[in-house]
């Protein structure tokens, strides 16, 4: 009696340890996939930043009026593709020139050569080759506007290469969120493996495959659940460390991101092992008696 008591305690501790270890290994493949979700955001957010901060200039015509200018301010201030109009007259252009230079070049020449412009910064989105071409197109119809001017080439750059880094981070994350479904199936038919004898009584005493799986599946969701807890606790330690030591990246790093992050990686976790919980108690149901043994 006292031995098979003393057996049952080791099984049970022994059971709770390999509850652990898949708690620990859910919670680090989670956090993983936190940490590349966080990188993700980052890269678009750095991109956007970039590409906000492009300057399109246009020269206006030199009898462009007062009146003329505003209307035409006006009416691009509330394009969707432009996020801020500064108007730069040809005296402070001259004046940034000469600071520039060293030198006065009006006094020399006589006469000031600038035009006045509009210095215009387009949201991100709109930030592309394509669009800008069409832009430009629209932006020189404008009567009074002369030119418009941008560097091309490095925006075309810019784009090809972002383009690219981003799908080789998203590749990247889709081949680590196949490694977490594999390393999260594993774990959770370890635990599994260790009740599979449970498993198999209940069937042979005429328990329904749906009334097997419940307590099996409610466990693996709790599994899931806490593995999503620890890695959201790693997570916010990573958070705060960064903010604390890189305090120039403590706007991009929010806790509404960290917040949004736990969500994923949670439901991640839930799908993920109730799934693997529900094909490993169906597998066992499968076998035979003798194969639970092998």
């Amino acid at each position: 009696m006292s031995r098979a008591k003393g057996e049952d305690q080791f099984n049970r501790k022994r059971l709770r340890y390999s509850y652990l270890s898949v708690i620990v290994s859910i919670g680090l493949v989670l956090f993983v996939l936190g940490v590349m979700m966080t990188l993700l955001y980052q890269a678009r957010t750095l991109t956007n930043e970039l590409k906000e901060n492009f300057t399109f200039t246009l020269f206006l015509q030199p009898e462009t009026t007062v009146a003329q200018r505003e209307a035409l301010e006006s009416t691009w201030a509330m394009a969707p593709e432009v996020r801020q109009i500064l108007y730069i007259s040809k005296e402070d252009a001259a004046a940034k020139f000469q600071a520039e230079l060293g030198e006065d070049f009006v006094d020399f020449l006589d006469y000031n050569p600038l035009s006045d412009a509009l210095d215009l910064k387009l949201n991100a989105d709109f930030v592309t080759p394509e669009v800008l071409s069409d832009l430009k197109t629209r932006l020189m119809k404008e009567v009074i506007v002369e030119d418009m001017v941008y560097d091309r080439d490095l925006i075309s750059a810019i784009h090809k290469n972002i383009g690219r880094i981003t799908s080789a981070m998203l590749a990247a994350a889709f081949v680590l969120l196949l490694v977490s479904m594999a390393l999260i199936n594993s774990s959770i038919r370890l635990a599994i493996y260790a009740r599979r004898f449970s498993i198999k009584t209940m069937q042979l005493v005429g328990a329904t495959k749906n009334f097997i799986h419940r307590p099996f599946l409610r466990q693996g969701l709790r599994l899931g659940l806490m593995g999503g807890i620890f890695a959201a606790v790693l997570l916010a330690i990573l958070f705060q460390v960064i903010r604390q030591f890189y305090p120039e990246l403590a706007t991009s790093l929010p806790w509404t991101l960290w917040a949004m992050e736990v969500l994923a990686m949670t439901t991640v976790g839930l799908i993920l092992t109730a799934s693997s919980t529900a094909f490993a108690v169906r597998r066992y149901l499968a076998l035979k008696t003798n194969q639970l043994y092998e």
